[in-house]
C-alpha cells in the first residue's frame, strides 16, 4: 500500500529535533514512522552550506525538509514515511479486532487517508453504513540498540512461538484504568493480560530483539547481531524515550572570525565559484577592492578552506566560535549573520566574569546524525563518540538533513584565572570525583561505552547556564524551552575556554524579538545576574535538594532538582545531567564550593 499524498504536517525544524528518520508520529488518522534519508527528495537549490560543520561531519552539504506542495486537500508529501505500527485495533466494542495491515482484516481508504476495519461481523460506524477507522496498536517494542518493531502480539498471547493464525482481539475490562485491564485474546482460546509486558519478566514475555529497522523499509533488518538482544522493552506508542536525536550544530561565525573571512563573505559568491586557480584569483583581486591588501596566497588558502577542499584542525566546532566572541565586536555589522555588541561586566563581578557580549544576530545550522532509543545520547556537547547511534540511511550519502535557525543571545565569559583557582580547591576535586564515579556507574548499568566525565569546569558552566536560563525566562518573556545553552568548556592549555552562550534559535518569529539580547544592557543585566545567583542559593525543596550528594544518592547531579536548576531538555545539551547549584552560590548545606561571591555582599 503506497500513496504520495500528504498524510500530515510537521515543521521543518521538527524533522531535526522531534520527528526525524526513525521517529514515530501520531497523526490524526494514523501512526507513521519517518523514512530514512535515502528516499528524501533533494533539490540542489535548497542545499545548506556551513563549511565548518561540513568538514566535521565529512559531508558535502545539508538539505532541509521541504514543505508539502499543493492545495490543502490535494497536497503531495515530501518526506516519505511508512505506516507503523502495522498492527491496528478496531474501536467498535463488539469487534476489537487486532490485526496487521497485511492480514487482510484492514484496508486503506484513500479518500479519508485512514485505515479501516473490514473484519467479518464488524458493524462499523453509523449502523454499519461506514467502516470503522482503526486505531494504531497502543504498544511497540524497542531495544537500546535502536531497533524497533511491532509488539509481538502472537508470541505474547501464546507465550512463545506459534503457528496459530487465529483472529486476535485487544480489549479492556475497565476496572482500574491500569495496564492490567488490557487483555489480548486469540480465537484459539489463548489470552493474556498486558501486565507481564511491563513486569520483571518482560524479557521472557517479549522474546529476543528482532533487529528490525522499519524506517529503512518495512522488511529491513540489521545484518549485525544486536548486543541488546535480551533487553527488549515494551513502550507506549508515543513514549518520549522511543527517539532521542543526535544533533551537531555550528554557529555561522567563520565569516567574522577574521578580517579576511569577513571580506570574502562580502564578495559575490558566484564570482568566487569561478575561481579554480591562483592565477584566476590574482586577476580577480585586481578588480575586487574588498580584498585589497591581502596577499593572494593567503586569500587562495582561505578560499579553499572555506570550500572544504583542504583539511583543517577545526573538527572542534566550539573553538572557532570561542575565538569569534574574543574578537572586537566592531568587526561585525548589522548586515552579518553574526552581529555582536560589547556589554559591561556588572560591578562586583569583575574578578569572576571577564566579558559579556550581546549577540544581536545568530545563525545556527543543526544537522541530524542519527538517534538513540531508550537512553539519551552521551554527555557533554555531543562532539565525542556516542554509543548505539542508530543510522538514518542504508548507505551513507554525501549529505545530512539540517535546518537553519536564526536568533539572538548573550555570551558570558568567566575569568580564566578565577576558574583555574576554583578548580584547584580540594572540595571541588572531591565533588567532581564523586560525580565522575556516579557517572561511570550509571554508564555501566546501562551497558554504554564509557565516555569521559566533562570535568569540574563543565559542571560550573553548565549549572551557571541553567540558573541564567531560568531567570531569563522570567525576565524576558520567552518560554524557558525557547532559550538554549551552548557551553564552551576546555582545560586544554592550548585551547582554554570557560564561557556560556544563552540564545534563542527558533525558525519562527520568537527567535528574533529582541527581548533576550536587551537583557544584556547595563540597566538590566546586573539585576538579572544577581537574581539568578540568589535563586541558586535557595530552593523550595531544601533541605532535601541542598543535601543531595552524588556519591550517596542515585543521581549524577549534586544539589539540583526541578524546582531550582533543571530546565526543558530541548534547552539543555546534556539532558539535565552534571548540575550542582552548590558550585554557584552558598547553600544551606555547603559553603565551600561556590564560585561566585556571597550575594549578600554584592
Amino acid at each position: 500500500m503506497t500513496s504520495r499524498r500528504a498524510v500530515g504536517n510537521v515543521r521543518p525544524s521538527q524533522v531535526i529535533t522531534s520527528y526525524g528518520p526513525g521517529a514515530v508520529i501520531d497523526l490524526q488518522t494514523m501512526s507513521i514512522i519517518v523514512a530514512g534519508i535515502d528516499r528524501w527528495p533533494c533539490d540542489p537549490e535548497d542545499m545548506i552550506h556551513e563549511p565548518r560543520l561540513q568538514r566535521a561531519l565529512r559531508v558535502d552539504g545539508f538539505f532541509p525538509a521541504k514543505p508539502s506542495e499543493g492545495s490543502l486537500f490535494n497536497r503531495r508529501g515530501t518526506i516519505p514515511a511508512y505506516i507503523f505500527p502495522r498492527y491496528q485495533v478496531c474501536p467498535v466494542s463488539d469487534c476489537r479486532t487486532l490485526s496487521a495491515i497485511d492480514d487482510g482484516l484492514v484496508d486503506y481508504d484513500e479518500r479519508a487517508r485512514a485505515l479501516v476495519c473490514k473484519a467479518p461481523g464488524c458493524r462499523g460506524r453509523s449502523g454499519g453504513k461506514k467502516r470503522a477507522q482503526t486505531l494504531p496498536a497502543p504498544f511497540i517494542v524497542a531495544c537500546p540498540g535502536g531497533h524497533i518493531d511491532d509488539f509481538p502480539w502472537r508470541y505474547y498471547v501464546h507465550r512463545g512461538s506459534t503457528s496459530c493464525k487465529g483472529r486476535m482481539k485487544l480489549y479492556s475490562v475497565g476496572r482500574t484504568g491500569s495496564v492490567a485491564d488490557l487483555w489480548v485474546e486469540c480465537s484459539c482460546g489463548a489470552k493474556r493480560s498486558m501486565t507481564d509486558a511491563f513486569g520483571e519478566r518482560q524479557a521472557e514475555a517479549l522474546g529476543p530483539c528482532s533487529r528490525r529497522r522499519p524506517w529503512l523499509g518495512p522488511t529491513n533488518r540489521d545484518s549485525s547481531p544486536c548486543r541488546h538482544k535480551n533487553e527488549v522493552r515494551a513502550l507506549q506508542r508515543g513514549a518520549t524515550n522511543a527517539w532521542f536525536p543526535v544533533v551537531r550544530s555550528a554557529l555561522a561565525v567563520k565569516e567574522t572570525a577574521t578580517p579576511l573571512g569577513q571580506a570574502l563573505s562580502q564578495c559575490d559568491p558566484r564570482q568566487l565559484e569561478k575561481i579554480d586557480s591562483i592565477d584566476k584569483l590574482v586577476r580577480f583581486l585586481e578588480f575586487e577592492e574588498r580584498l585589497t591588501g591581502f596577499p593572494p596566497e593567503e586569500v587562495w588558502h582561505a578560499l579553499r578552506k572555506l570550500r572544504g577542499e583542504i583539511e583543517t584542525d577545526e573538527i572542534d566546532l566550539r573553538w572557532p566560535e570561542w575565538l569569534a566572541f574574543q574578537e572586537p565586536p566592531e568587526l561585525t555589522t548589522d548586515s552579518d549573520e553574526f552581529y555582536l555588541e560589547a556589554a559591561q561586566v556588572p560591578a562586583g563581578f569583575t574578578d569572576h566574569i571577564a566579558r559579556v557580549v550581546r549577540a544581536r544576530k545568530l545563525l545556527e545550522v543543526r544537522a541530524l546524525l542519527g538517534f538513540t532509543r531508550i537512553e539519551p545520547p552521551g554527555s557533554g556537547s555531543g562532539d565525542g563518540p556516542q554509543p548505539d547511534i542508530a543510522p538514518i540511511y542504508r548507505e551513507r550519502p554525501g549529505w545530512l538533513p539540517a535546518v537553519e535557525v536564526r536568533g539572538e543571545g548573550i555570551f558570558i565569559e568567566l575569568r580564566e584565572e578565577a576558574v583555574a583557582k576554583w578548580e584547584s580547591r580540594p572540595e571541588v576535586h572531591r565533588r567532581a570525583k564523586a560525580m565522575a564515579e556516579k557517572f561511570a556507574e550509571w554508564e555501566r548499568q546501562r551497558g554504554s561505552d564509557p565516555s569521559p566525565f566533562p570535568g569540574a569546569r563543565y559542571l560550573l558552566l553548565h549549572s551557571f547556564a541553567h540558573a541564567m536560563i531560568r531567570q531569563l525566562a522570567l525576565d524576558c518573556g520567552y518560554s524557558a524551552s525557547s532559550v538554549r545553552e551552548r557551553i564552551y568548556s576546555s582545560s586544554d592549555s592550548k585551547r582554554r575556554m570557560a564561557g556560556v552562550l544563552l540564545y534563542t534559535a527558533s525558525p519562527d518569529s520568537e527567535g528574533s524579538l529582541g527581548g533576550l539580547v536587551d537583557l544584556g544592557m547595563p540597566s538590566r543585566f546586573p539585576d538579572l545576574l544577581r537574581s539568578a545567583l540568589r535563586s541558586a542559593a535557595c530552593c523550595s525543596s531544601d533541605p532535601l535538594c541542598a543535601d543531595h550528594q552524588p556519591d550517596v544518592h542515585a543521581s549524577i547531579n549534586g544539589a539540583a532538582c526541578h524546582a531550582c536548576l533543571l530546565v526543558s531538555e530541548t534547552s539543555c545539551e546534556s539532558f539535565n545531567r552534571f548540575l550542582d547549584r552548590s558550585v554557584l552560590a552558598t547553600t544551606m548545606a555547603n559553603n565551600a564550593l561556590s564560585f561566585f561571591p556571597d550575594m549578600t555582599r554584592v
